[in-house]
C-alpha cells in the first residue's frame, strides 16, 4: 500500500491510497468536502497527451461521460471519508490519473491555474528516480519540476526562476544529489530545451527581480556550503545577474525615439520592441549581437541570419515567439554609426540581465570591490581579450593571479559574493576558451608546460579533489627545473599519466552525477535527443578541466620524444601472425575459445585476465605492470603482448579487423605489423600446439604445519623452498622474513571432517558440475564460497599454532587468520586459475595447495627483480619495478606505473626507464597468508599469479604522495638503491642457478627478499 496526499489550491486534500498487487487506487476527501465536488477524471498513458473518456469497465459507481474526454464521479461515503475506488489495469499502458474538481453548487473549477492535477497509478517512476540517482528525500522537487514544465500553465523564465529560489529549500538529505538535479533542469532551460514563454508576458523589471534574487541566495549557499560549491557554480553558469531590467523597456524606448525609428525602420524594430516589453530573454542578447554585425556589414541580411544561428536562435524561432519577428531588419546608412554606438550600449543592459558571466559585464559590476592591484589584472585582461598579438601565457598569468586573490574573498554580503562569483566564472570560462584557441598556434614545449602549470591551478582553485591537488603540487615541482631533459621528460610523463587518470576520474564522477539525471528530466520534458544524449559530456567541455586535458595530449608527444620513448612497451616479446580480433576488453572473451590464430586488440586491460586458447597476441593502450598476471601469463605462453601509446596506430590495426596480419619487434624493442602475409597461416597458436603436458606431482598429506627449517618438496610449493635456500646462500645484508607454513593435504583434511560433511557434499557436487560447464562462472563463484564455509578443525589449531610461535610470528587473531587461509585456499577456484588449468591440461583433482605464512616487512618500497631483461632479452642486464608501500600494490595491478630500471650486472650501471605515476599505495604489516601449490613454476608451465595471497589486517589504501619522495628526486639515494637491486638480482640468479623473478621491500635502511621463482620462459637456464 502506497498513500500519497495531495493538497489543491482549493483547500481540498486528496488522500490517494495505491494497492500495486491488484492495481486498486481509492481516491478520498474528508467528510465536510465529499457533497461540494466530484472527481473530473481521465486516465491517460502520458501526462501531456491529450483527455480521452476512460473505458467503462473501470468507471466507480454513479460515474456519468463527460464529453469525449474525462468522466465525472461523485465522491461517496464510507466511514466517514469521501471515497472513489477503481480498479485499474496497468497493462493497458495506463500510467496516470489526471482529473479536476468540480463544484456543482458554483459552478466553480479547481483545475490548478490550467496545469490539472495527477496521481501516478504504477511505482515505475520511482524505479527511474532510483536509477537516475534521485532519493525519496528529493523525489518531490523532481516531480514539482517535471510538473510545471509539462503542465499547460502559463509559465515563462521568472516562473521557473521563482519555482528554482522556493525548491533551493526542499533539498533534503543528500544535498549534492540534489542541487544537482536543479542544475541539470537549468541548465535545460539554458540551451532552450524548454519554454521560456507559455501564455504569459513578464514584465523585464518581474524578470530582473526573480534573477536578482535567486542568484543571491545561490551567493549565500556558495558562501556557506563548500561541499557542493561547484554544483552551484554549475548553476550560476546556466544564470543572469538580473540587472535593471526596466532599462531594457527604457533604453530600447529611448533609442526608437531618438532615432524615429518607427517611420525610418519598418517593422522588425517595432516587433522587437513587442517582444521586448513582453518577454525579454536571453535570445535578445543574441538578437542585438545580429542586429550590430547587420549595422557593421552596412545591411547584410546573411550576416545577420549567420549571427542568429551561431548564437541558437533561427528564423523560425524568430517567428514563434508570442511576439514573433517576422520582417528583416532595415539598413538606414545615415543611422549606421548612431545605431552601433546606442546599441552597443543597450547590448550591455541585456547581457546585465541575462548574462552573468559574460566576462566584460562580470568586471564592471564587481569593479567596486577592486584593489589597485586588481583593477590593473582586469584592465589587462579586458583590453587584450582580442589581442592574439599577446601570448596567451600572458592573460592566463593575469587571470591567474586574479583569481588567487578572489579565492579567499567570497564571504560577506551577498550581492559581494555573487558578484566576485560570476566574475570568477566569467574568467575561468575565459581563460579556457584562451587555451583552446591558442592549441593550435604553434605553441613551443615551454609555453605548454606553463599554460599546463596555470590551467591546473585555476581547476584546483574550486575543486575539493585530492588527487588533482596533489598532481599540482608534483607539478610545481617539476616546472621549477630544467626542462625537457631526458629525466625530467621522464618524471613529466609519470605526472601526466597520473594527472590524465586523475582528470578521467573527475570526469566520470560528475558524469555519474548528471547523466542519469539529464536523461531522467531530458526524457520528461520531451527534449531533443542530442540534447540529453550529451548532457553531461557538454557541460564537461565547457569548464577548465577540458583545457587541461587539451594540454595533456598536446604535452605528450613532446615528452615522449624528450624522454626518447618510443610508441611501444613490449611486455612479452617474440612474433606472431593471425587474423585481427578488436573487443572493448580482454575479460569480455577470457572464457571464449578462438577457433584460429587470433591477435586481440583490446581497449581495456586490468592484468588480471587469463589468455584465450587461440589467442597469439595481445595488444592494447591500457598500462599494465610488468609483473602483472597477465604479463607473466603472456611471457609462459610465448603470446606476444604489448602496450602502444599511440592512438594513431591502434586505430590502424583496429581498421585491419578481420584480415591476417603478422606482428614482430624490431631492434629499437618496437612492434612491427605486416599486412596481408602470402604464406598461410598456421591453423593452430603456438600454445595450442599438442605437446607434453606439464608434469605435476601428486603429494600424500603428512603433517599440518612447519617451520621454515622443515620447508620439503614433498609438503610445500615452490616458493616456501626458494625461501629456504635463499637463506641459506644469500649475504647477510639481504634479510629473508620469518616464515612457517601449512602443508599439502591440510585442504583436504579440513574438508573430510565430520563436522564440514554439510560443505563438502556440497563441494564434491560443484565439481561434478562444473565439469560439464560451458560458463563456469556461477559455480566457481559457489565453489569459492563453500570453501568459506569451512569449520577450523582441532587439529589445524593445535598444530599450526607452536609452529607459528616458534617461527617467531607469534599467534594471531583466529578468526582473521582463518579466513584468509580459507580465501587462499578458495583462490584455487578464481576464473583465471580455471581457466589457465583446462587451456593446460591439469587436473583440477591434481591441484594441491600449501600456505606460506610470512611477517609482512612494513615496506618503504617494495620491488620486483626480473634477473634477465624480460624487455631486451639480454642476460647481462637485470629489470626492475618499485612502488611506494607494499609489493601488492605493484604484482596486483594497480592504476599507473612503477618505477621502472635496467642495470647492468657487473658493474651495476643503471638506467631510470620510468618514474612512478602510480596513485594509490598499500602501507601496513602483520602477516601474509600466500599461495603455494604445487601447480607452478612446473618445467613449460609458470603458475605464477594464478592463486591469491592475502594481508593480516588488511593494508591502509592511500594516496601516494612523490613530492619529496627521495627515490623520485634524491638521485645520489637512488643510484645507491638500484645498485643495490643490481646486487640482489646477481646474488639470488647465482644461489639459484639459473634466471628468477625475485619480490623483495627495502624497510628502514635494509633490504629484504620475500620470495623468488623461475624467471618465466627461462626456467632451468
Amino acid at each position: 500500500m502506497i498513500t500519497e496526499n495531495l493538497s489543491t489550491r482549493s483547500g481540498v486534500v486528496i488522500s490517494a491510497k495505491k494497492t500495486l498487487h491488484d492495481n486498486r487506487l481509492e481516491v478520498s476527501v474528508s467528510a465536510d468536502t465529499l457533497r461540494k465536488c466530484v472527481l473530473h477524471w481521465s486516465l491517460l498513458a502520458d501526462i501531456r497527451a491529450e483527455w480521452k473518456t476512460p473505458p467503462g469497465t473501470v468507471w466507480p459507481e454513479g460515474s456519468v461521460s463527460f464529453g469525449q474526454s474525462a468522466v465525472q464521479t461523485p465522491f461517496v461515503e464510507h466511514q466517514g471519508v469521501g471515497r472513489i475506488s477503481l480498479a485499474v489495469d496497468l497493462s493497458a499502458g495506463y500510467r496516470f490519473l489526471v482529473f479536476v474538481l468540480f463544484f456543482p453548487e458554483d459552478g466553480h473549477w479547481d483545475n490548478n491555474n490550467g496545469g490539472n492535477y495527477y496521481i501516478e497509478l504504477s511505482d515505475r517512476k520511482r524505479e527511474e528516480l532510483t536509477g537516475a540517482g534521485i532519493s525519496t528525500d528529493i523525489a518531490g522537487v523532481a516531480k514539482t519540476i517535471i510538473e510545471r514544465e509539462t503542465g499547460r500553465n502559463s509559465w515563462t523564465l521568472m516562473h521557473r526562476f521563482n519555482l528554482c529560489f522556493d525548491l533551493l529549500d526542499e533539498v533534503r538529505g543528500d544535498r549534492r544529489e540534489g542541487f544537482a538535479l536543479i542544475f541539470v533542469w537549468l541548465r535545460f532551460s539554458a540551451i532552450r530545451q524548454l519554454d521560456w514563454q507559455r501564455n504569459y508576458n513578464t514584465k523585464p523589471r518581474e524578470l530582473s527581480h526573480a534573477l536578482d534574487r535567486l542568484t543571491l541566495k545561490l551567493a549565500n549557499l556558495y558562501a556557506q556550503a563548500a561541499g557542493e560549491r561547484q554544483l552551484i557554480r554549475l548553476m550560476m553558469t546556466t544564470l543572469g545577474r538580473g540587472g535593471e531590467g526596466q532599462r531594457v523597456r527604457d533604453e530600447v524606448l529611448e533609442i526608437m525615439h531618438r532615432h524615429h525609428i518607427k517611420e525610418v525602420t519598418g517593422h522588425f524594430m517595432e516587433e522587437w520592441h513587442q517582444k521586448l516589453h513582453n518577454n525579454t530573454t536571453p535570445d535578445d542578447v543574441v538578437i542585438c549581437e545580429a542586429f550590430l554585425e547587420f549595422q557593421r556589414s552596412n545591411g547584410n541580411l546573411d550576416r545577420f541570419y549567420k549571427r542568429l544561428e551561431e548564437g541558437g536562435v533561427s528564423k523560425k524561432r524568430l517567428e514563434g515567439y508570442e511576439r514573433p519577428i517576422r520582417s528583416h531588419p532595415d539598413f538606414i546608412p545615415y543611422l549606421k554609426d548612431a545605431l552601433i554606438h546606442d546599441f552597443e550600449k543597450f547590448l550591455g543592459v541585456l547581457k546585465s540581465v541575462h548574462a552573468g558571466t559574460d566576462l566584460g559585464i562580470a568586471i564592471h559590476e564587481a569593479r567596486r570591490l577592486f584593489d589597485p592591484e586588481m583593477h590593473g589584472l582586469m584592465d589587462f585582461v579586458w583590453f587584450h581579450r582580442d589581442d592574439r598579438t599577446v601570448p596567451v601565457s600572458s592573460l592566463a598569468e593575469k587571470i591567474t593571479e586574479a583569481r588567487r586573490r578572489l579565492a579567499g574573498q567570497m564571504h560577506g554580503h551577498d550581492d559581494r559574493v555573487r558578484d566576485l562569483l560570476f566574475l570568477d566564472l566569467a574568467m575561468e570560462d575565459f581563460l579556457r576558451v584562451a587555451v583552446e584557441r591558442n592549441l593550435d598556434s604553434g605553441l613551443t614545449g615551454n609555453q605548454v608546460v606553463d599554460l599546463l602549470d596555470m590551467a591546473l591551478e585555476n581547476l584546483c582553485f574550486t575543486s575539493t579533489d585530492d588527487e588533482l591537488i596533489q598532481c599540482l603540487s608534483l607539478w610545481r615541482r617539476l616546472v621549477k627545473m630544467p626542462r625537457f631533459e631526458r629525466e625530467w621528460s621522464l618524471m613529466a610523463k609519470a605526472f601526466a599519466d597520473r594527472l590524465e587518470r586523475a582528470l578521467a576520474s573527475w570526469i566520470d564522477r560528475y558524469y555519474r552525477l548528471i547523466q542519469p539525471k539529464a536523461e531522467f528530466l531530458g526524457n520528461a520534458f520531451r527534449a531533443e535527443k542530442w540534447a540529453i544524449d550529451l548532457f553531461a559530456e557538454e557541460v564537461v567541455r565547457g569548464r577548465i578541466a577540458f583545457a587541461v586535458s587539451m594540454l595533456l595530449r598536446r604535452l605528450d608527444p613532446l615528452l615522449r620524444k624528450s624522454a626518447q620513448l618510443g610508441n611501444w612497451q613490449v611486455i612479452s616479446r617474440g612474433g606472431a601472425a593471425g587474423s585481427v580480433e578488436v573487443v572493448p576488453s580482454l575479460r569480455s572473451v577470457q572464457s571464449g575459445h578462438f577457433d584460429r590464430p587470433s591477435i586481440i586488440i583490446a581497449d581495456s586491460v586490468s592484468g588480471d585476465e587469463e589468455i584465450p586458447p587461440g589467442v597469439v597476441a595481445v595488444i592494447t593502450p591500457a598500462v599494465i605492470d610488468i609483473l602483472a598476471h597477465l604479463s607473466v601469463r603472456s611471457r609462459n605462453a610465448g603470446v606476444v603482448f604489448a602496450t602502444c601509446y599511440d592512438q594513431g596506430i591502434i586505430d590502424r590495426m583496429k581498421s585491419l579487423r578481420g584480415k591476417s596480419i603478422r606482428l614482430g619487434v624490431n631492434p629499437a624493442g618496437e612492434i612491427v605489423l605486416e599486412e596481408g602475409a602470402e604464406e598461410p597461416l598456421s591453423e593452430t597458436a603456438p600454445h595450442m600446439k599438442a605437446g607434453k603436458l606439464p608434469s605435476i606431482s601428486i603429494p600424500v598429506f603428512r603433517v599440518y604445519a612447519v617451520t621454515s627449517g622443515d620447508f620439503d618438496e614433498k609438503i610445500v610449493g615452490g616458493k616456501a623452498l626458494n625461501l629456504k635456500r635463499l637463506r641459506q646462500t644469500l649475504p647477510e645484508w639481504v634479510r629473508i622474513p620469518s616464515s612457517a607454513a601449512l602443508t599439502f593435504g591440510v585442504f583436504e583434511k579440513v574438508l573430510s571432517d565430520g563436522r564440514n560433511r554439510e560443505t563438502a557434499d556440497a563441494y564434491h557436487a560443484l565439481i561434478e558440475q562444473i565439469k560439464d560447464s560451458g560458463d563456469p562462472g556461477d559455480i566457481l563463484r559457489k565453489l569459492r564460497e563453500s570453501v568459506l564455509n569451512l569449520k577450523s578443525t582441532e587439529g589445524i589449531v593445535s598444530s599450526l599454532r607452536p609452529v607459528m610461535e616458534q617461527s617467531g610470528l607469534g599467534w594471531p587473531d583466529w578468526d582473521a587468520a582463518w579466513t584468509c587461509i580459507k580465501r587462499v585456499w578458495a583462490s584455487k577456484w578464481n576464473d583465471r586459475a580455471f581457466l589457465s588449468r583446462r587451456a593446460n591440461g591439469i587436473a583440477h583433482e591434481d591441484l594441491f595447495m600449501a600456505v606460506l605464512i610470512q611477517r609482512v616487512i612494513e615496506a618503504e618500497y617494495s620491488f620486483v627483480i626480473h634477473t634477465v631483461n624480460p624487455m631486451t632479452g639480454k642476460r647481462d642486464d637485470a629489470y626492475a619495478e618499485v612502488v611506494l608501500g607494499l609489493g601488492e600494490a605493484l604484482v596486483g595491478n594497480y592504476p599507473g606505473r612503477a618505477m621502472s630500471f635496467s642495470c647492468r650486472k657487473g658493474d651495476g650501471k643503471s638506467t631510470v626507464l620510468s618514474f612512478p605515476s602510480k596513485d594509490k599505495g598499500l602501507f601496513g604489516g602483520g602477516l601474509i597468508f600466500r599461495s603455494d601449490s604445487n601447480g607452478e613454476d612446473l618445467s613449460g608451465f609458470a603458475g605464477a599469479g594464478l592463486y591469491d595471497s592475502f594481508i593480516m589486517p588488511q593494508p591502509l589504501k592511500a594516496m601516494t604522495d612523490y613530492t619529496n619522495d627521495r627515490l623520485v628526486w634524491d638521485r645520489r639515494f637512488r643510484d645507491e638503491f638500484m645498485r643495490k637491486i643490481c646486487s640482489i638480482a646477481e646474488e639470488a640468479e647465482k644461489a639459484m642457478g639459473y634466471p628468477q623473478d625475485i619480490e623483495g621491500a627495502y624497510s628502514g635502511g635494509a633490504y629484504h627478499v620475500v620470495q623468488t621463482r623461475p624467471q618465466v620462459g627461462l626456467e632451468g637456464g
